[in-house]
């Protein structure tokens, strides 16, 4: 998730008209002019899934007039934009070739993607054989500096954990809402008048709470069909919002341990996860670099790890892991790693951990009780810090967990998924609607 809560570095790019068609002008203006095919996008939803898994190719062309399929998928393809989901059972590699003509027959175009499947029985999968309600490695207590939370008292505590309020935040004097994101939601807090409501004694909102042990986060649609009203943004009780009514459909809930709490390199963290059920959820627990007065950070180029996420382009059994940063040319840069697991331990239905493991110049990112990482970043390897790119990622950073609503990577709101009042009563398995976190655990590497 990018985040958007601190000073962010702002490019701007002047946009030039271009004229003239792919082939080139001519001097007759009797002559047509012949414009290039172009596949602009051609993308899975993951490069590596378990056998049985499906997969989900999309693709964007341009100046195309034909596309089709080859090596391992066949048959004419969609021009302008498509979309195809391939269940595959071998356990090889794939490779999906997408080829698009133009008006000239002999002017073509092509790209490929490859999908690694594995054997579900193989590569430490088979610790999903048997049907349990969490996969989570267990926490142990075996290093020199240790830290965990499991959320054992309904209080929370404040010695760690703030709350982060509202639709968006301030850069440079200029109010960016939705979080960057165009998130809808506003996050609310236990401060007056920044929820509906706040159980003093404990410090939870209507959105973020502890129960039975568990983090709970929940997004609300306030929905006036049920008698609801929308909340109102504390914000507007002293300042003009007439341009846009002051009001909020949906809140959620947000905690983050800047200026409390850090993590730095030769230490790995886990937390143990269930997401919620539903387009339009976008649960997430990522790091942001700790400032300090003398050393103000900046977005992307001093780094985001996004430990865990589950977006629209996620099925229920896929998780992804995301590290942002700057390229050579102070471009924004990510590399992503998605993870599939069988169908029937997805992470809707059971609890699952993410381990990042950070040492020196590597971030790594492991799966349950997995020995071998499904996401890493090596600074020695990764081509763009090999050509001069600032490595951001031996600072101190902390954790934030947040659940958006909708969003540029939440997917479409489908408000039937989602809790419309504090009860969560109109969800006949209200947790369905929640992010639930188990534990929180942090320690150094032996």
């Amino acid at each position: 998730m990018n985040p958007k809560n601190y000073l962010t570095l702002l490019l701007i790019v002047p946009l030039v008209s271009c004229g003239g068609g792919g082939g080139g002008g001519s001097s007759d203006p009797e002559s047509p002019s012949i414009f290039n095919p172009v596949i602009n996008t051609f993308t899975a939803s993951a490069t590596s899934i378990v056998a049985g898994s499906s997969v989900d190719l999309s693709w964007t062309t341009t100046n195309a007039i034909e596309c089709s399929g080859s090596v391992d998928w066949e048959g004419n393809k969609a021009t302008g934009s498509g979309s195809e989901t391939l269940t595959l059972s071998d356990v090889r590699s794939y490779t999906f070739t997408l080829t698009c003509r133009g008006e000239d027959p002999q002017n073509t175009v092509a790209k490929s993607v490859t999908v690694e499947v594995s054997d579900s029985s193989g590569s430490g999968s088979d610790i999903y054989a048997e049907d349990k309600s969490s996969y989570c490695k267990v926490p142990e207590n075996n290093t020199s500096n240790y830290w965990i939370e499991e959320f054992s008292s309904e209080v929370l505590n404040e010695e760690f954990f703030s709350y982060d309020v509202g639709n968006g935040f301030s850069s440079n004097g200029q109010w960016i809402g939705g979080w960057g994101n165009e998130e809808s939601q506003y996050y609310t807090s236990c401060d007056e008048g920044y929820s509906k409501f706040c159980n003093e004694s404990t410090k939870a909102t209507e959105n973020t709470f502890i129960e039975n042990g568990y983090l709970k986060i929940q997004p609300i649609y306030w929905n006036p069909d049920y008698g609801q009203t929308p909340f109102d943004d504390p914000y507007c009780e002293t300042n003009d919002c007439s341009s846009w009514g002051g009001t909020f459909d949906y809140t959620s809930g947000k905690l983050i341990t800047r200026d409390k709490f850090t993590v730095t390199p030769g230490n790995e963290v886990t937390v143990c996860f269930k997401v919620p059920e539903g387009s339009g959820h976008w649960p997430a627990f990522w790091m942001m670099p700790q400032s300090s007065d003398e050393n103000t950070k900046s977005w992307p180029r001093d780094g985001e790890i996004d430990i865990m996420e589950h977006m629209s382009s996620n099925q229920d059994n896929q998780i992804q892991s995301t590290v942002h940063y700057s390229n050579n040319n102070s471009v924004h840069s990510y590399k992503w790693g998605i993870e599939t697991i069988p169908q029937n331990v997805n992470f809707v239905d059971k609890f699952h951990s993410i381990t990042f493991k950070w040492i020196e110049d590597k971030l790594e990112f492991y799966l349950d009780t997995h020995n071998e990482p499904f996401h890493s970043i090596d600074r020695s390897t990764n081509q763009d810090f090999l050509n001069g790119a600032y490595w951001p990622f031996n600072e101190s950073f902390y954790l934030i967990m947040n659940l958006a609503v909708g969003g540029t990577n939440g997917g479409d709101i489908n408000i039937n998924a989602y809790c419309q009042d504090i009860e969560c009563s109109n969800l006949s398995e209200p947790d369905k609607g929640r992010l639930l976190i188990d534990y929180i655990e942090v320690k150094s590497i032996n």
